[in-house]
């Protein structure tokens, strides 16, 4: 009897299950009809019965899309459909609904020119669901976004990322063209667009569906007077057929219909976990033929999986070399076997190379956190990389441990400059060392070599003493603390800043105590009052504006008619997001002292921020006009030119 009675009990469970499917599929249609006779609130009040009624289920999170689209595309109510799309990614992060929904949101801020956002919302994507197909669409739309931003550089990053995720299709050519193109058109790099297109023709040059970006770009090799490569043959090495016979194979379990499965479809759970779209025990088939490379019972099928995946890593093939090193590692572990720290390294470096960045930055902090001695092998690592002029692998072996521990990012820093150095790039070379001492300013090694490249190879000489000064100990002036403040104030360094700004503060007032001087009691008298200010916001980006305002009421008790007082009280409104309020309090400062640089580079910074670089050229040539030699003020305004010129190049390409 009670055999009977469950029985009954799971049929009609079934029952309800069932109807409650038709149920919703019938509301579907029916909103399908209404959205047809253009009744969108009508269609809206269907979906949102089907969120109401089934709350945490995929019809529910369907209908939520729907609305969305329908408030977005139909309605043009996009506040609307931002919160739709938003409650689906709250209701299950993880889930291929959540996917849509940032895709949606990230085109839709895409299309309000909110690039940052669209960003951040593509970036997700590509980390959390590499396994979908969409995650390749978002990586392409990251890739524009970016360019669209003026991120020239992340933007060759990511249709890099997109190629190497693509590493035997025409995907992959079509991404270097891009690469290539920006690379000249914008960056006015025509070696490293050459190289690009020189890779592009010999790697792809035999695929027969990129051809039509293999002959343009062979067009461009011939207009850069370079050579053209020719197209290498992949069948005549292992690594090649073994790429082939994966692709013949994907080929023959391809849907009929013209419907492309993403290739992260078969052993879905393997593949969701390492997200480099392919199982290691596919890669392993094709590289030993049919019958694969087997290993034997004593846990070693890991040691030839990593011997392979070093042949592919080698080849640059980091989508096949990352789904052998990850399997690899997770057998080991699983074995409590440790590994070199280089296979990490060079996991790591695969997800990197993919656009991956979160799953890269997992899988080194994981790996130090079980060996502290991680960090220094990678360090090691691309030491020698560096001593063996492979400065580009030494950089993405440096930046790879950036982060994991704060003690050693100092150091990093440092060899990240010196890298930069050798390879020509003068500019990262500076921030390099920026960041360096703004992490640790007792850092003379990063002193020393900030002063270097800022006097040898940039020609900012004055600055180069400064912190020439810094390094011979001789921290007794307001300049030096305050240039030190600045470093540390503009990589984030709140904390750091307010102390070197208190330092200067100090300085300045102590030398104002002694003098008789009327004019020199003045420029003291600015310092002061400049280093409390800079002193007062560092403390309020630390979120303690309470600490901070009453420094500038103090100030401003002592001291009036400090010029400088409106710019304070810029920058905080801009802290704050109040901007026209702080563009007027910079106007003020200008209009108490037309001669201070400060405001001026501040309220121009801030136009070019908001995309006005018509004003901020014209005010900042008006100041020059005054004080033509400010080399603050002059960098600026060449760097603004230069960024106009790309546009314009940009607009005439077009």
């Amino acid at each position: 009897m009670k055999f009977i009675n469950f029985c009954l009990i799971t049929a009609f469970l079934i029952a309800t299950i069932t109807l409650i499917g038709c149920l919703a599929g019938s509301q579907m249609g029916t909103a399908d009809k209404l959205i047809e006779a253009k009744d969108y609130r009508g269609a809206i009040e269907v979906y949102q019965s089907i969120v109401d009624t089934k709350p945490g289920t995929t019809d529910a999170r369907e209908a939520q899309l729907a609305i969305g689209k329908l408030y977005i595309e139909k309605m043009n109510r996009p506040d609307e459909g931002i919160k739709a799309y938003q409650a689906v990614i709250n209701d299950a992060p993880d889930s291929d609904e959540a996917a849509e929904a940032r895709y949606n949101l990230g085109m839709q801020y895409y299309r309000q020119q909110d690039y940052e956002a669209a960003q951040t919302q593509f970036d997700a994507i590509i980390n959390e669901f590499p396994q979908l197909e969409l995650s390749h669409k978002a990586q392409l739309m990251l890739a524009v976004s970016y360019e669209e931003g003026k991120k020239y550089e992340l933007a060759v990053e990511v249709f890099d990322n997109y190629a190497n995720r693509n590493p035997h299709s025409d995907r992959a050519a079509q991404a270097l063209a891009n690469k290539a193109r920006i690379q000249r058109n914008y960056l006015k790099d025509d070696d490293e667009a050459k190289r690009t297109l020189q890779f592009m023709v010999k790697k792809y040059g035999n695929i027969d569906t990129a051809q039509t970006h293999i002959e343009k770009a062979k067009e461009e090799l011939n207009d850069l007077n370079a050579e053209i490569p020719k197209p290498e043959n992949p069948e005549e090495t292992q690594i090649g057929r073994a790429m082939a016979r994966q692709q013949d194979r994907r080929e023959r379990d391809r849907p009929r219909g013209g419907v492309e499965k993403s290739p992260t479809m078969k052993s879905n759970v393997v593949v969701q976990e390492s997200g480099f779209g392919i199982t290691a025990e596919e890669v392993m088939r094709s590289f030993g033929g049919e019958t694969s490379i087997a290993g034997d019972e004593q846990g070693t099928y890991y040691d030839a999986e990593l011997m392979i995946a070093g042949f592919f890593y080698g080849d640059e093939n980091y989508q096949y070399a990352g789904a052998l090193f990850f399997d690899a590692i997770a057998r080991a572990e699983a074995e409590k076997v440790r590994l070199e720290p280089l296979n990490y390294l060079r996991l790591s470096i695969c997800y990197r190379k993919l656009g991956m960045h979160q799953k890269a930055a997992k899988v080194l902090k994981t790996a130090a956190t079980r060996d502290p001695k991680v960090i220094d092998a990678v360090k090691s690592t691309g030491q020698n990389q560096y001593t063996n002029e492979e400065y580009e692998k030494a950089l993405e072996t440096f930046k790879s441990v950036i982060g994991l521990n704060r003690n050693k990012d100092s150091e990093l820093y440092w060899y990240i400059g010196k890298t930069y150095e050798k390879l020509g790039d003068y500019e990262k070379e500076r921030e390099s060392f920026e960041r360096a001492v703004a992490i640790n300013p007792e850092d003379t090694d990063a002193l020393q070599s900030l002063a270097e490249v800022l006097h040898f190879r940039l020609k900012e000489r004055k600055l180069a003493v400064v912190f020439q000064d810094l390094v011979e100990n001789k921290r007794d002036s307001f300049e030096t603390m305050q240039t030190l403040g600045d470093v540390c104030y503009k990589y984030g360094e709140y904390s750091k800043a307010q102390i070197k700004y208190k330092a200067a503060a100090r300085t300045a007032k102590r030398q104002l105590e002694k003098s008789d001087n009327v004019a020199e009691k003045r420029i003291l008298q600015h310092q002061y009052g400049y280093g409390t200010l800079l002193a007062a916001i560092s403390i309020y980006k630390q979120g303690r504006e309470e600490d901070a305002l009453k420094l500038i009421d103090t100030l401003t008790t002592e001291y009036p008619e400090h010029t400088l007082l409106p710019y304070a009280k810029g920058e905080i409104a801009l802290i704050k997001g109040d901007e026209q309020v702080a563009v007027d309090a910079f106007k003020e400062a200008i209009e108490k002292d037309p001669r201070s640089d400060i405001p001026v580079i501040a309220l121009g910074d801030y136009y070019v921020s908001k995309g006005y670089n018509d004003e901020a050229k014209a005010l900042w040539e008006l100041y020059l006009e005054t004080d033509k030699y400010n080399s603050k003020v002059m960098r600026r305004l060449t760097l603004l030119k230069e960024n106009n010129e790309s546009e314009e190049s940009k607009e005439g390409n077009e």
